[in-house]
C-alpha cells in the first residue's frame, strides 16, 4: 500500500474547519430562531461581539463580588462592636429632664388608671342603688288610691261568717304587712257582726288594701275603706274638758261585774282604762264599741272585773275626767238568750 505523501497531509489539514467561538455558535442559534432561517455571517458576528463583551462584564462582577465575600470577619465584628458602643453612650448621655420626664408620665398614667377604677365602682355602686330603688318601687303595690292622711287601719264590712285572721291575712299578702287584726262581735253574745278593723304596717299598704274594694272574699264582695276617727278636735268627742253634773246610776244588778262607760275620748285605749281603774282592783277585759257599717269608735265600751266588790270601787269613778273628759259609768245588764 503506497505511503501519503507530505503534500496531502498538508490538504488535509487545510481541509479541517477551524474552531467555532462559543459565542458565534449562541449568537447563531438565537439568530435563527428569532428570524426562522439562516442568518447572515455579520449578523452573528455583531451579536457574537455584543455577548462575549457582556460575559466580560459580568466576569469582573463576580470578581469584585467575590473580593467582598472575602472581607475578613473581624474587620465585621470590629464594626459591630462600635455600633453597640455608640448607642450605649448615647444612653448614657441622655438628659435627665426627659428621664424625669418619663417618670412623671409613669406617675400620671398610673393615678389615671386608678381614678378610672373609682369611677367606674362610684358607677357601679350606682346603678346597684338604682336597682335596689327599682325593686323597692316594684315591691309596693301600686293601688292608685289616694291617702292623704297616711292613715294605716281600715275597716272591712260585707264579711264572710267563716272569715278568721290567716284568710284576711293570706288575702292582703300582696298589699304590704298586716299587724293588727280585730273582728267586731256583740259584746254580750259574742256573735260575728261580719265586720272588723286590719291595721297595716304602712299607709301605703292601707291604700292597696283599700284598692281592693268590691273584689270577692270568701263569696262576698269586699267593703273596705279608711277607718278615719270622728271630728271633734285631735280624736276627742265635742265638749271635752267641761265637768257637768253626775247622772245617777242605774240599780245594780245581782252579781254585776260588767260596766258602761260613755263619754270616752277617742284617744282611750287598753293601757289608759287600766289605769283609770288601778285602784279599784284589777281589770277583766275591755271591749269598745264600733259603728257597724264604718267601723268608727262610738266613745263608748265596756269593762269587765273578776268580782262585783271591785264593781263597787269603780261605780266610785262616775263622773271623774279622763282624757279631759268626764266619763259615764253604769252597770251593764246581761242580754237575754
Amino acid at each position: 500500500m503506497a505511503k501519503k505523501s507530505k503534500k496531502d497531509k498538508k490538504e488535509k489539514v487545510k481541509a479541517e474547519p477551524e474552531p467555532v467561538s462559543p459565542f458565534v455558535a449562541k449568537a447563531k442559534k438565537k439568530l435563527l430562531k428569532k428570524l426562522g432561517t439562516e442568518p447572515s455571517d455579520e449578523a452573528v458576528e455583531k451579536l457574537a461581539k455584543k455577548l462575549e463583551k457582556k460575559a466580560n462584564a459580568d466576569g469582573e462582577k463576580e470578581e469584585v463580588q467575590e473580593e467582598k465575600e472575602e472581607e475578613p470577619k473581624e474587620k465585621k465584628k470590629k464594626d459591630k462592636k462600635r455600633k453597640a458602643k455608640d448607642i450605649e453612650e448615647e444612653k448614657e448621655e441622655e438628659p435627665e429632664e426627659t428621664k424625669k420626664s418619663s417618670k412623671k408620665d409613669k406617675k400620671k398614667k398610673k393615678k389615671a388608671k386608678k381614678e378610672e377604677a373609682e369611677d367606674e365602682a362610684e358607677g357601679d355602686m350606682e346603678e346597684a342603688a338604682d336597682a335596689g330603688e327599682e325593686k323597692k318601687e316594684a315591691a309596693a303595690p301600686a293601688s292608685g288610691v289616694a291617702n292623704p292622711d297616711g292613715l294605716t287601719k281600715c275597716f272591712l264590712g260585707n264579711l264572710s261568717f267563716d272569715i278568721d285572721d290567716d284568710q284576711a291575712k293570706n288575702f292582703f299578702e300582696d298589699c304590704g304587712k298586716i299587724i293588727d287584726v280585730y273582728w267586731l262581735c256583740d259584746k254580750e253574745s259574742g256573735k260575728f257582726y261580719g265586720s272588723g278593723f286590719l291595721t297595716f304596717e304602712t299607709p301605703e299598704a292601707a291604700a292597696a288594701a283599700v284598692a281592693k274594694a268590691g273584689q270577692d272574699l270568701l263569696g262576698r264582695p269586699l267593703k273596705i275603706e279608711f277607718a278615719k276617727p270622728k271630728a271633734g278636735g285631735a280624736g276627742t268627742p265635742k265638749g271635752g274638758g267641761k265637768k257637768y253634773p253626775v247622772k245617777p246610776m242605774s240599780e245594780k244588778p245581782a252579781n254585776c261585774v260588767t260596766m258602761f262607760m260613755g263619754n270616752l275620748s277617742y284617744d282611750i285605749d287598753d293601757d289608759k282604762a287600766n289605769e283609770f281603774f288601778s285602784e279599784c282592783g284589777a281589770v277583766k277585759k275591755i271591749r269598745w264599741l264600733t259603728d257597724r257599717e264604718s267601723g268608727d269608735f262610738k266613745g263608748c265600751g265596756f269593762v269587765e272585773f273578776f268580782d262585783t266588790e271591785t264593781v263597787d270601787k269603780a261605780a266610785k269613778l262616775n263622773g271623774e275626767m279622763l282624757l279631759g273628759r268626764q266619763v259615764r259609768l253604769d252597770y251593764a245588764t246581761e242580754r237575754k238568750q
